[in-house]
């Protein structure tokens, strides 16, 4: 089955004053972004996967500075929202969710509130999953397939309820290759340590046995816990 490389970022830029210390691990510089956004164009002639770029949280971020450099590098981008946090400080509102779609981009769910949904009891979960999509299409006028899972945490429950959903793709953290068509599929975090080796050695060099087995053992045993 063909793979390909899914790849999560957060924000670009400058932290804002909501994000707390540990997060802003995962948030990248501008030049970073766009020199990732130039390797996976230069290498794309070459390239033996494809790469699929994803954006969790809904950070302004995703308006103001990756939608632009995205439609200068002819790239598209899937970006989860968390519902709760639309329109508020620091974060999308309905103006630039229509922007990114403007742009051909798409919106998935990244849940309500970013939280861990296996701590989650079923009424939580309701307004996570159920709640959460509903007013995400209602500020996209459209409909949302696709849900990225908070900290890459879930587990069998978790599972089940996502496919009661009915969601075309759900989208994790656990690395590795994703499989193409696949419903679960593993992503590659872009943080603050990030290189332009890292992206190059992702884009031309098969992943290592033991690398791939290290992705489905995570995958398995997260999905039968």
């Amino acid at each position: 089955m063909a793979q390909e490389l899914v790849l999560c970022l957060h924000g670009i830029g400058t932290p804002h004053n909501g994000i707390v210390a540990e997060e802003s691990f995962y948030w990248t510089s501008r030049r970073a972004f766009t020199t990732l956004l130039e390797t996976i164009v230069a290498t794309r002639p070459t390239a033996k996967i494809p790469t699929v770029i994803t954006f969790d949280d809904g950070n302004v971020s995703d308006a103001t500075i990756a939608l632009p450099e995205l439609v200068d590098y002819g790239l598209r981008a899937i970006f989860f929202v968390c519902a709760g946090r639309i329109g508020t400080p620091h974060y999308l509102d309905r103006a630039a969710l229509a922007d990114l779609l403007a742009a051909d981009m798409e919106i998935g769910t990244h849940g309500m509130d970013h939280q861990d949904w296996r701590r989650l009891g079923s009424a939580a979960l309701d307004s996570e999953f159920g709640e959460a999509r509903r007013r995400i299409e209602d500020g996209c006028a459209r409909p949302v397939t696709k849900a990225a899972i908070p900290f890459g945490s879930y587990d069998r429950r978790v599972l089940e309820r996502l496919r009661r959903e009915q969601f075309e793709c759900v989208y994790t953290s656990d690395r590795g290759l994703a499989q193409f068509g696949a419903w679960l599929k593993p992503r590659n975090t872009i943080d603050s340590t990030w290189q332009k080796t890292d992206m190059e050695r992702f884009l031309s060099t098969k992943p290592s046995l033991r690398g791939r087995l290290r992705s489905k053992a995570a995958t398995l045993y997260k999905s039968l816990r």
